[in-house]
């Protein structure tokens, strides 16, 4: 049977300080992330979605919160769909992008605790697989962010995440990305 899951990026942030802001706490939907949320909602409102899964961020809360109401659903909260663990959360997005997101992944981060890409895959890998068990032959929304749906994404397609990787196939706030998932087998779409 069957089971498929949208993974949905949570919807634009209200960062007027535009930092880097990781599992910092307090971080909410702005009004445009509003309104795309909505959209999406509408969309999904065509696919049948059963079940509802979201990370704990508020700002995935509050994503799951607008697709729920459309849909008739409360969102559980599952850990494993949490964002990654950066451990420079809270510098200027200037820094982090000019001089640190194409290597956040090298070792010399990994060993000061940055999560791994290794580590974001294998949580990912379990919430699918918890989902295939749990749901077998349903469909689930599960709002998550950016790089652990597209690290996830990655390894089920065998891709190695690299930076290059994440520029040419990032999935933006508010979009969503399809697995479908049978005996084994991962399809994308």
């Amino acid at each position: 049977m069957k089971t498929v899951i949208f993974f949905i990026r949570h919807g634009q942030v209200h960062n007027p300080k535009s930092i880097i802001y990781g599992r910092l706490p307090g971080f909410s939907l702005s009004a445009e992330g509003k309104t795309r949320i909505k959209e999406i909602a509408e969309e999904l409102k065509e696919e049948g979605i059963e079940y509802l899964y979201t990370s704990p961020m508020l700002r995935a809360r509050q994503t799951a919160a607008i697709i729920g109401k459309k849909l008739g659903l409360v969102a559980k909260v599952s850990r494993l769909l949490i964002e990654t663990n950066l451990i420079i959360a809270g510098i200027p997005l200037s820094v982090f992008k000019s001089k640190i997101q194409p290597k956040i992944y090298d070792p010399q981060f990994i060993r000061k605790g940055q999560e791994s890409i290794e580590a974001q895959a294998k949580r990912m890998l379990k919430f699918v697989h918890l989902m295939e068990k749990r749901h077998r032959g349903g469909k689930v929304a599960a709002v998550s962010h950016g790089d652990p749906i597209m690290i996830l994404k990655a390894a089920i397609l065998g891709a190695k995440f690299t930076y290059k990787y994440k520029k040419e196939h990032y999935l933006k706030p508010s979009y969503f990305a399809v697995l479908t998932a049978e005996n084994g087998r991962y399809i994308w779409s």
